[in-house]
């Protein structure tokens, strides 16, 4: 590797969930959002691979790191980090865009040309914002999908794919058949609105209908991303919950047929490779690049899911097991499990596609390296960093979300703005 020794990456993480976990170099996500986890995991690789080269982290206080050392700076918030990268010329930074939405724009604009803004949301709208403000150079998407629906002729936009590696597939071994008795299905992520677990809550009664003696587990709550607004029952806000509940009776609950497990590190695979199913996201809203579905392929454990925003980027290798919204899971479900070696074929699928992700790690480090190395020597209109998969879904559609959308969206806002004006003309 080429690039000079004295330049500094920082990656900053302020993330109060980060807090009271533990990291490690070949450790699985501890229980924080996927965000916060792959930035401190990009800091750890990094460091191990260019060991000449200065990673620092960057947050409100330390986060533990076991089994590997990685150098660590602690500001009270972002724009006070910031601030401090202002007269470091030999420096860059590589950011997410929730943090940079708390950083004065004019902060930005100071520091553009050595940050390297990394984007995980499809339709990115925060992107959007500090986009239309300030011209950043350098944006990083993690999902094919995510990639083409951030796509813009204003910056630079590159594909660098999360890292993925499970601990799971050193150590597995297909001895589980399912034969449609005592079911166990799980379901991971954060309980919130934008995750589509009320989905998955409005085809249980269905799934009890059609299997019998099923049980749900729910992996996940609120906390995954700093919330402490947790209801009693069910792990998520007291609105969140009260919706769950509509559909989940609090009966099922109290009986163990469904089992809310709350915020789980390593220990969520302990139930995973209980599971015979997994029901994910089933409508892919808000996904840029899942690891849920890859955690619990990894496990032998077939996915239902939606192949719809960053779900697209395993499902597509799924068609059977495709869904869109609550209507089918049941009928998927019940189709997957009738037949052990369709089922059995599904598994070693789960593994194989598990596995690709999870080789991929070398490359995932070499492209971010080039990148890194690019922006350093100002040469980035040299570089290419485009997804290696195809598109996968309509185009059409991405062009009406991505384009059209936002359009309407404003019109509409215009819209009711002048009616709201033409109300007051007319009762004064």
């Amino acid at each position: 590797m080429s690039l000079k020794s004295e330049i500094k990456i920082y990656i900053p993480v302020f993330s109060s969930a980060a807090q009271s976990k533990e990291f490690s170099l070949k450790g699985e996500n501890p229980g924080v959002g996927g965000t916060e986890f792959i930035a401190i995991k990009l800091a750890i690789e990094i460091a191990k691979l260019c060991p000449d080269l200065d990673v620092v982290l960057v947050s409100e206080s330390k986060i533990q790191i076991k089994d590997f050392f990685v150098q660590q700076l602690v500001f009270e918030n972002p724009r006070d980090f910031f601030r401090f990268c202002l007269p470091e010329r030999q420096s860059l930074i590589i950011s997410c865009v929730s943090l940079l939405r708390k950083v004065d724009p004019d902060l930005i604009k100071n520091i553009k040309n050595k940050l390297i803004c990394w984007s995980h949301h499809p339709f990115d709208v925060y992107l959007r914002e500090i986009t239309d403000q300030v011209d950043l150079e350098h944006i990083v998407c993690v999902g094919v999908y995510q990639f083409y629906s951030n796509k813009s002729s204003k910056s630079n936009i590159y594909h660098i794919q999360n890292i993925f590696g499970s601990s799971s597939l050193e150590k597995l071994s297909l001895e589980k058949e399912s034969n449609c008795q005592n079911i166990n299905i799980v379901s991971l992520g954060a309980l919130i609105p934008g995750k589509s677990f009320v989905e998955v809550a409005k085809a249980w009664n269905q799934l009890k209908k059609q299997i019998p003696g099923v049980k749900l587990h729910v992996i996940g709550s609120a906390s995954t991303y700093g919330s402490k607004l947790e209801f009693d029952l069910v792990p998520a806000s007291p609105d969140y919950a009260k919706e769950i509940l509509k559909y989940i009776p609090e009966n099922d609950i109290q009986n163990g047929e469904v089992i809310f497990h709350g915020n789980l590190g390593e220990e969520k695979f302990d139930i995973i490779k209980q599971c015979d199913l997994a029901i994910l996201n089933p409508t892919g809203f808000t996904e840029a690049f899942p690891a849920s579905p890859l955690e619990c392929m990894a496990c032998g454990v077939p996915v239902i899911a939606s192949d719809d925003y960053g779900m697209s980027d395993c499902m597509r290798f799924f068609p059977e097991l495709v869904i869109n919204g609550h209507q089918n899971i049941a009928e998927r479900a019940e189709w997957l499990l009738e037949d052990p070696l369709r089922y059995r074929e599904l598994q070693q699928r789960s593994i194989s596609v598990a596995q690709w992700f999870a080789s991929q790690k070398d490359q995932i480090i070499t492209r971010w390296i080039r990148l890194i190395e690019a922006v350093a020597e100002g040469k980035t209109q040299e570089l290419r960093l485009d997804p290696v998969m195809p598109f996968y879904g309509s185009k059409t559609v991405l062009i009406y979300r991505r384009d059209i959308r936002p359009k309407l969206a404003k019109l509409n806002s215009y819209r009711r703005e002048i009616m709201g004006h033409l109300e007051k003309f007319r009762s004064s």
